[in-house]
C-alpha cells in the first residue's frame, strides 16, 4: 500500500491531509454506524482500542499527526487520540468536501448505474437509502439527495426494532454463525484467500452453486449485481492475493519495498503494555 501511495504522494496528488482524513475516516464511520445500528455504543474501553489501533496504521502508513491539536505535547491515551482524529476528520470535510461534477459523475457511475435494471422509484428509494447513512456535507458533496420524512421514519422505526430485538432477543453468535468476511484457510485450488459476499460485486468469491445461484445471488440479481464467475476472471475468483494488490500495471511490483516497510514495523514493534510508564515515563509519551 505504502508502494502504490507513495509516487502520488511525491507528486502531490495525494496530500498528507488526504490521507489523515482517510485514516480518521475509517475510524470515524466505525464510531458512527455503532452508534447508529447497533444495540449498545462502544465503551471507552471499545474506542480507546479503536485509537491505537488507528494511530499505529497511521504510523505505519506515514502519515503525518501535525494537523491535530495535540500532536505537539501527545495525546493521553488512544480515547484521546482517537476522538481527535474524529473531530479533526468532520471539520475537514466541512472544509474540503464541496459539491463537484466530478463527485457527480462518480455516484452516476457507481450507484445509478448499477441500479439501471430496477424501476425508476427503486432507485430513488436505494439512494435516499445511502443519503440516510451520510451526514449533510456528504450528502451534498456526493449530491445525494436526504431522504424523504416518511422514509426516514420508516427507517428509524427498522433500525430501533432491530436494536430491541438484538439486545432482548437474541443469543450470542456461536463461532459457525460468526460473520467472516473472508475465509479463515486459502483456497485448496488456488493458495489464495476467498471473500464472503459484501456488496454488488462480487470481488474475491469462489463460484460455487450456492455462490450462484442461492437466495442470495437472486437478491442481487434483483438489484443488477453480478455473481461470482462472472465476466471471466474479471472480479478475481481466483481469490486475494495481497503481495500483488493494486491496478493490473502495479500487479507484482513493490514486493521488496513491502518487505522493507515490514523489518522496520516489526523493529518498531513494542513489547509492553503501549499505556507503560516504564517506557514512555508517563501516560502523555507516543503509547
Amino acid at each position: 500500500m505504502n508502494y502504490l501511495h507513495d509516487r502520488y504522494r511525491r507528486a502531490n496528488k495525494i496530500t498528507d491531509q488526504d490521507l489523515l482524513h482517510t485514516l480518521g475516516d475509517g475510524l470515524a464511520e466505525i464510531l458512527n454506524v455503532i452508534e447508529r445500528e447497533e444495540w449498545r455504543n462502544l465503551t471507552d474501553v471499545e474506542k480507546c482500542a479503536l485509537g491505537i489501533f488507528h494511530k499505529n496504521l497511521g504510523m505505519d502508513m506515514g502519515i503525518p499527526f501535525d494537523p491535530l491539536p495535540s500532536q505537539a505535547e501527545g495525546w493521553k491515551d488512544g480515547l484521546h487520540f482517537g476522538l481527535e482524529l474524529q473531530e479533526w476528520t468532520v471539520g475537514y470535510e466541512e472544509e474540503v468536501a464541496k459539491p463537484t461534477a466530478t463527485n457527480d459523475q462518480y455516484v452516476r457511475v457507481y450507484v445509478d448505474s448499477a441500479l439501471s435494471s430496477l424501476p425508476s422509484f427503486a432507485r430513488s428509494l436505494v439512494r435516499q437509502m445511502l443519503g440516510a447513512d451520510l451526514d449533510n456535507v456528504m450528502r451534498t458533496s456526493l449530491c445525494i439527495e436526504s431522504p424523504s420524512l416518511p422514509f426516514s421514519l420508516v427507517l428509524s422505526v427498522i433500525r430501533n426494532l432491530r436494536k430491541l430485538l438484538l439486545r432482548n432477543l437474541t443469543l450470542p453468535r456461536s463461532d459457525s454463525a460468526a460473520v467472516k468476511l473472508v475465509h479463515g484457510i486459502p483456497n485448496p485450488e488456488t493458495n489464495l484467500y476467498n471473500f464472503e459476499r459484501k456488496g454488488l460485486q462480487p470481488w474475491y468469491i469462489k463460484p460455487t452453486f450456492w455462490s450462484k445461484w442461492g437466495p442470495g445471488s437472486f437478491m442481487v440479481r434483483v438489484f443488477g449485481g453480478k455473481v461470482p464467475g462472472s465476466r471471466g476472471d474479471r472480479y478475481q475468483p481466483r481469490g486475494y492475493d495481497l503481495m500483488t494488490i493494486g491496478p493490473d500495471p502495479q500487479k507484482g511490483r513493490g514486493i521488496e519495498e513491502m518487505k522493507s516497510d515490514i523489518e522496520a514495523i516489526r523493529a518498531r514493534g513494542v513489547a509492553t503494555c503501549p499505556f507503560s510508564q516504564a517506557k514512555t515515563g508517563g501516560l502523555k509519551g507516543d503509547f
